[in-house]
């Protein structure tokens, strides 16, 4: 069995990591969960943004982490997309919470390098705390030290190891933080690691995958996994078509 989760919101249709690309994913049924990416404004604030540098997906420039939130409130982050976007806004972590608020599960992607953000895992804990959605928020993280501070902080909320390549002793770090999950790229999944991942009871998500035929290789594989898609409709269309077969 495989669900869909959007990447960075339904970023195929709508700009990526706002408001109108996470409210689009929650309005779809076929669309099971919507991962997001969080970075620290200057003064310290959740904010809900992929790149490090603002240029590629806002009218501003430079790092986003030298930025105070009412100076990335300024910005427009839809425009680059398409003008009928124009004047989106970069949304704060607690917008997107008081958004969805329970109603599909929500992956939280913390850009952590090293110590590049002082207490995002704190903050983010705090937030998603405050709202009550600890059972529907998973953390996740390239940066493994990050997923171990959650852990620590915070061991109620599922963690999500994010991976990129062919990692040997997969297994063993995924239990040493007891991660419920790992991402994995798509292009590097193979059978083996499917099977070693299913034989260590970890929830399989794969990433990013818009291309219906590899969406029907990693299927072959016989696990339920979890594909994050830009265009999860191309993916929801390859089934009907199966179905019709």
């Amino acid at each position: 069995m495989e669900t869909l989760m959007a990447h960075r919101g339904w970023s195929g249709i709508a700009p990526e990591n706002t408001l109108s690309s996470i409210k689009l994913a929650l309005e779809e049924p076929k669309i099971h969960a919507i991962e997001i990416d969080i970075q620290l404004t200057k003064d310290g604030v959740p904010i809900v943004f992929h790149d490090k540098i603002l240029d590629r997906t806002t009218n501003g420039t430079g790092a986003l982490k030298n930025k105070t939130l009412a100076e990335l409130k300024a910005l427009d982050a839809g425009s680059w997309f398409d003008e009928q976007f124009a004047g989106e806004e970069i949304p704060t972590l607690e917008e997107v919470l008081q958004l969805v608020n329970g109603q599909k599960p929500l992956y939280i992607e913390l850009k952590q390098v090293g110590d590049l953000y002082l207490g995002l895992e704190l903050k983010t804990i705090e937030l998603i705390r405050r709202y009550g959605l600890e059972d529907q928020c998973s953390l996740i993280s390239f940066d493994h030290k990050s997923l171990q501070t959650c852990m620590k902080i915070a061991p109620e909320i599922s963690r999500t190891l994010v991976m990129m390549g062919s990692p040997l002793l997969l297994a063993e770090q995924v239990n040493e933080i007891q991660a419920t999950s790992v991402s994995m790229y798509a292009e590097y999944i193979d059978q083996l690691m499917i099977d070693s991942l299913v034989r260590n009871g970890t929830e399989i998500v794969i990433w990013t995958v818009d291309d219906p035929a590899e969406a029907d290789r990693i299927a072959s594989y016989g696990a339920d996994v979890l594909f994050t898609s830009n265009r999860p409709d191309q993916l929801w269309t390859r089934e009907a078509a199966m179905v019709q077969v």
